[in-house]
């Protein structure tokens, strides 16, 4: 009886790595699609940020300075982004500075109405906006230089985000 069910399972998987293994006759041959994929190349190539540091475009003593504060934890240096953490008179705030493709804020004003966007900012590049942030207290800033580049500021105050992002436009030429 052992011997019977080993032959029963070996001749199982055979069958099944065999049925497995051939292709239909009849299966249709899948066409090319004639769609355009979409590439990076349809959309406006802006600014490349990959070598732009956000902590030395404002550095965090310049941050902390513009909140009247002092900086907790010196911030990962060497990215696009660069989030200082402070201890202010009423305690402790963070401000997260960030530089990005346009592109990307293009796509999200385009779909939010004007309540949505904000506040409009002059005197920021070509567009700017100040909202109440969704899920956290405090404050985002969007700042957008169409078809090159755009900034994001976030944190507690307003004050001191305008102050960040006037900065940070100020030597991103």
């Amino acid at each position: 009886m052992k011997n019977f069910l080993s032959v029963f399972f070996l001749a199982s998987i055979m069958a099944s790595a065999f049925s497995c293994s051939k292709a239909p006759q009849d299966a249709p041959q899948a066409k090319p699609s004639t769609v355009p994929a979409a590439t990076a190349q349809s959309a406006p190539k802006g600014r490349d940020i990959s070598g732009m540091k956000a902590c030395e475009i404002v550095t965090p003593d310049e941050a902390a300075a513009r909140a009247g504060g002092k900086l907790l934890t010196k911030p990962i240096p060497g990215g696009s982004t660069c989030m200082y953490v402070l201890e202010v008179p009423k305690g402790t705030e963070s401000y997260n500075f960030s530089i990005q493709p346009a592109a990307m804020y293009e796509a999200l004003l385009s779909v939010k109405s004007e309540k949505e966007k904000g506040e409009k900012i002059p005197g920021l590049w070509e567009e700017a906006y100040l909202a109440p942030r969704d899920l956290t207290k405090g404050f985002s800033l969007i700042a957008l230089k169409r078809g090159d580049i755009a900034i994001e500021v976030s944190g507690e105050r307003k004050e001191v985000l305008l102050e960040i992002a006037k900065l940070a436009v100020s030597r991103i030429q």
